[in-house]
């Protein structure tokens, strides 16, 4: 029982000196708790189901998506818990085997989609009475059994676009993924916020891309401006748009930021291999990922979530393209 006690981390009834002598023990003789018992004996599966909703096969490609898991995964995994990660196109959820076929103690979640189709998709997990984390969501479900984490892109979308933009700005081109994150249009309106509060008479447009190709992004900033000319202010909804639109801006010969200003958004580690580097937000990915598996596991243990959402600060980081 002792060996038990402390394998599933119950400590209070142990002396530090017992404590000392079974994990010197479980050392020497290379024991490990075989997970299949101790989840019959638990009444659970030890596994966290974690559902990407997007339409593009490679979704774990991704930075933000990649970063998120990665800390999703390290926190459960440390703590015995598996994860089953699954992508599904959003058009298919209804019939999918995630609905039919549950077998996890929690869900956690990152919905694409406009609001109606995410309000719709998260009733459907909450009916399959399993506690549910939803990362990056903006709607609100209060009184059910969902807690929400997210990073306030509204706010790193107004101190972004503020470095992009002066008095002298008359054109302003923001760049977003076809794809609707709810993410994204908290950034939008952040980029829209920062440019009515500066009180610059600018003309706006906004592109649509494929969210991850550099092809398409490229593409759709160059018959812009052939098009319309080009901007004074590139604002983009993540560093992969930013990179593309800057690196086709110095191809004809525009000055960054002489000639046209950009920003970018997330800041993982490829953004600094720019030149000049991207002004961008530093967005906690990883630490969203952690903090969301902690909050499912303490609702698995106590029967209610602390919370209903978890809100992360960003930073702005100040590159050479503003």
């Amino acid at each position: 029982m002792t060996v038990s006690n402390f394998v599933n981390g119950k400590f209070a009834s142990m002396s530090p000196e017992t404590r000392a002598r079974v994990e010197q023990h479980i050392e020497r003789s290379g024991y490990r708790p075989h997970s299949m018992a101790r989840s019959l004996r638990l009444s659970e599966r030890l596994t966290i189901g974690m559902i990407v909703f997007s339409d593009v096969p490679t979704y774990l490609s991704d930075p933000f998506t990649t970063n998120l898991v990665a800390g999703l995964s390290n926190y459960l995994n440390a703590r015995g818990y598996g994860v089953l990660i699954q992508g599904v196109d959003p058009k298919s959820f209804k019939t999918s085997s995630v609905v039919r076929d549950i077998r996890t103690d929690g869900i956690c979640t990152f919905l694409s989609g406009s609001d109606a189709q995410r309000q719709e998709d998260i009733e459907i997990l909450l009916d399959l009475n399993q506690p549910v984390v939803a990362f990056q969501e903006t709607l609100r479900f209060p009184d059910r059994d969902l807690c929400i984490v997210r990073q306030d892109d509204r706010n790193g979308g107004r101190i972004v676009a503020k470095e992009a933009i002066s008095a002298k700005t008359k054109r302003i081109v923001i760049i977003l993924p076809k794809v609707h994150w709810p993410a994204l249009i908290e950034r939008s309106k952040g980029f829209r916020s920062a440019i009515r509060d500066s009180g610059i008479d600018a003309v706006v447009r906004v592109l649509k891309c494929q969210e991850n190709s550099f092809q398409d992004i490229q593409a759709m900033l160059a018959r812009e401006i052939e098009e319309y000319g080009v901007p004074d202010a590139v604002m983009a909804g993540n560093d992969h748009i930013g990179i593309a639109a800057a690196k086709l801006l110095l191809d004809r010969g525009y000055k960054i930021p002489a000639d046209v200003t950009v920003t970018g958004f997330n800041a993982f580690d490829f953004w600094q291999y720019t030149d000049p580097v991207l002004t961008t937000v530093r967005s906690p990915a990883y630490e969203m990922g952690v903090r969301g598996a902690a909050a499912l596991l303490d609702r698995l243990r106590t029967g209610a979530f602390a919370e209903p959402e978890i809100v992360f600060a960003v930073d702005l980081l100040r590159g050479g393209s503003t």
